[in-house]
């Protein structure tokens, strides 16, 4: 999330493939989660995001069909992995 903080101009990427997907037949069971995503990236701080997808339960779901995997590197998304995984069970 510290990478859209500092570079804001990266939600431009995530939305474009947010609209990708929603236009994709295969993805049409993600729809709900593809449009909060897209309300989200669109109008949403970055911390207000954080707190939504960090979110034990709701987040889990939105981590799945995540948009943010392409604009972070491979060592960005294990670190924002661990990141969930350093929380404790009874947070998860």
């Amino acid at each position: 999330m510290e990478k859209l903080r500092r570079h804001p101009e990266l939600r431009r990427s995530c939305l474009a493939l947010l609209d990708e997907w929603l236009g994709r037949r295969e993805h049409a069971a993600s729809t709900p989660w593809l449009l909060q995503w897209r309300e989200m990236l669109a109008s949403w701080t970055v911390q207000q995001i954080a707190d939504v997808v960090l979110d034990p339960e709701s987040g889990q779901t939105l981590r799945q069909c995540s948009p943010l995997a392409p604009v972070l590197t491979p060592q960005e998304r294990w670190a924002a992995l661990e990141e969930i995984e350093r929380q404790p069970a009874s947070a998860r």
